[in-house]
């Protein structure tokens, strides 16, 4: 009985092996050199490589020692740890060669073909990750906590709109009150919609920073299998998130694994959900205070929802036609040096190489917010948390208010009553 049980258990072994390299195929390729064949080392990657500005790392020279047949020294310095994953380099490739996706497929390689182990990269000793990596387990089930729910909205475990909460009821750990971002999102889906909100207790993470920071794409795959079991059982078919790395993830590496994912789910974030309710005059914007001066704000463009994104997205104008909007409000937008696919990185990419150099990247980020504003909103929780973190180190930068879009329209969001309920009411 022992050896049957023994062989059965070898059995399923195999079966979720093949299953995972089934899926690792659509979003690995072992031979990095193929992907850099079009590079004519014109040497403009090295040349915007925000990374360069702070350290010795030159994208141009990497690739070149790849394609002269050095890889192998590469991978085995260990050097691609370092890369921000920022996607600067790609915005002024002729060639459209992505250099991060070629880091990030370096990565894994790295770890499984050379056995290195990038723990001194990973920032607050990767107790996130290991949070996202156990939960990838086929036999974990979180438990969350939905304190933070508002008052009066109206939540389910079933439905068609689902709001995806993402990691930040975890980050409470260590940043105060980074569950106001889930709370003011929520707020303004449940003013909106009349159904309620489906939010679940056994959420779990996207895969974001396994999947780009440490290579671990394995436990990546198990997210997001776990992910769409639980969307289908859901039944949902909208999700909404205010996390750029989240709708990145979804919108873009799911799809890869699963070829009908963006036909079962139309995956939005706040910015695209606020402004076609704002277009289809489902809500208007108001002025929640009584002060005449006006009040400066810029904006902050999250890598993931600028340079990662498809060519044709336009998050970037769509929340810069919501700002200037605002100017009737009191409110005056003002843009950074620094802006939309040229915006600085905040210097850490999922949470990696958190140090005086990223320290020297956020300050000159948050230098330039200073210039445009009293107020710099984002729309990337860990940006927020990255570059307010920084603000405790550094007086001349900390009159800043560094906000998420949700804390910014929260307050600021008005329904619009259709004519019909108007007729009811009176």
């Amino acid at each position: 009985m022992k050896i049957i049980t023994e062989t059965k258990k070898a059995d399923d072994s195999e079966e979720l092996s093949d299953d995972i390299n089934s899926y690792l195929e659509k979003i690995y390729e072992p031979d990095i050199r193929k992907l850099l064949y079009r590079c004519y080392q014109c040497v403009r990657c090295s040349g915007v490589c925000q990374l360069s500005k702070v350290q010795t790392f030159e994208p141009s020279r990497i690739i070149q020692m790849i394609l002269e047949g050095f890889e192998d020294k590469i991978i085995k310095s260990g050097v691609l740890w370092d890369c921000l994953t920022c996607n600067t380099c790609l915005q002024n490739c002729p060639e459209g060669i992505n250099f991060a996706d070629i880091v990030r497929m370096a990565k894994y390689k790295m770890r499984t073909s050379y056995n290195q182990n990038p723990d001194e990269y990973v920032a607050h000793k990767g107790i996130y990750t290991i949070v996202s990596e156990i939960m990838s387990e086929s036999d974990i089930e979180p438990n969350r906590s939905l304190d933070w729910v508002p008052k009066g909205c109206k939540i389910s475990e079933h439905g068609t709109i689902m709001y995806y909460v993402g990691c930040l009821p975890f980050f409470n750990f260590e940043f105060k009150n980074s569950d106001s971002i889930a709370e003011s999102t929520l707020k303004i889906i449940c003013q909106i919609e009349k159904e309620p909100i489906v939010v679940l207790k056994d959420e779990i993470c996207c895969g974001h920073d396994l999947y780009w920071g440490q290579g671990k794409l394995n436990a990546f795959i198990n997210l997001a299998k776990k992910n769409l079991d639980k969307f289908e059982k859901a039944g949902i078919s909208t999700i909404i998130t205010a996390c750029a790395e989240c709708y990145r993830t979804f919108k873009v590496e799911y799809q890869k694994l699963f070829e009908d994912f963006n036909k079962k789910f139309e995956v939005k974030h706040l910015i695209e959900y606020i402004y076609e309710n704002w277009k289809a005059n489902k809500i208007e914007f108001k002025n929640p205070s009584d002060k005449k001066e006006s009040i400066q704000f810029t904006y902050h463009d999250p890598c993931r929802l600028s340079r990662f994104l498809p060519k044709e997205s336009d998050i970037i104008e769509n929340v810069r036609e919501i700002f200037s909007y605002l100017k009737e409000l009191g409110y005056e937008f003002k843009e950074m040096v620094h802006n939309k696919t040229d915006s600085l990185c905040c210097g850490v990419s999922s949470w990696m190489n958190c140090n005086d150099r990223s320290k020297a990247l956020r300050y000159k980020k948050l230098l330039e917010a200073k210039e445009a504003g009293e107020i710099m909103v984002t729309s990337c929780p860990k940006c927020k948390m990255h570059l307010s973190c920084l603000q405790e180190d550094y007086e001349d930068i900390s009159s800043i208010e560094i906000v998420d879009f949700s804390e910014f329209l929260v307050d600021l969001i008005n329904i619009v009553e259709s004519s019909e309920k108007v007729e009811e009411v009176k």
